[in-house]
């Protein structure tokens, strides 16, 4: 796969109240939702919390431990994340910083850069699934085979997917490598460079 250098200048942002509701989030961040089947509107955002958007129990706990952090003083914390399409993985930057004035928590991301693939249908909520769920890390996009967190394309291999006309419904959680580097950052109040394959 060929990487390609980051080319899209935006900044998606989005803030936290003290309440841990989503009070902000600008035109970039609404626009990427857009573009990745997620067409929502401020006013459908604004006013939820933001853990109901995070279905895995411990990777709510790790954000909230980042959050609690900040709010103590730590940070701001930087780390790298992937944010993929079907086509294309997309390795994203994360910043969390607390800004004081409006004891709000505010959440930067950006794209710092774009590998094309072969279409992975497993990454595309619009394809027929069955009954089987498989779990995959919101953080670095690794799946879990049972055999080890492999990224997605060896996982379909592995796992005998690529003959399957429904394939397996996906659950995000997060994987024991991230789990720990996330921990470690929150942990020791700095930025982590953990880098994804």
């Amino acid at each position: 796969m060929q990487l390609f250098q980051q080319i899209d200048p935006r900044i998606f942002v989005h803030r936290v109240d003290t309440r841990g509701r989503i009070c902000y989030v600008n035109s970039a961040w609404l626009d990427f939702a857009a573009e990745n089947d997620w067409p929502v509107t401020a006013a459908e955002v604004l006013g939820q919390p933001l853990m109901a958007s995070i279905s895995d129990p411990q990777l709510r706990y790790l954000y909230g431990l980042l959050m609690a952090r900040l709010r103590d003083g730590a940070g701001p914390f930087r780390f790298p994340y992937r944010c993929d399409a079907p086509d294309c993985r997309r390795h994203m930057q994360m910043e969390m910083l607390y800004c004081h004035d409006a004891r709000e928590i505010e959440f930067r991301s950006q794209i710092r850069g774009i590998q094309r693939r072969t279409t992975q249908d497993l990454l595309d909520a619009r394809h027929p699934s069955d009954q089987r769920q498989i779990d995959i890390c919101s953080s670095c996009k690794r799946v879990d085979t049972r055999h080890g967190w492999m990224e997605l394309e060896d996982s379909v291999l592995t796992l005998r997917l690529f003959d399957c006309e429904r394939l397996p419904r996906t659950r995000h959680c997060v994987c024991p490598g991230c789990a720990s580097a996330l921990d470690r950052l929150a942990r020791s109040g700095g930025s982590t460079q953990r880098q994804q394959p």
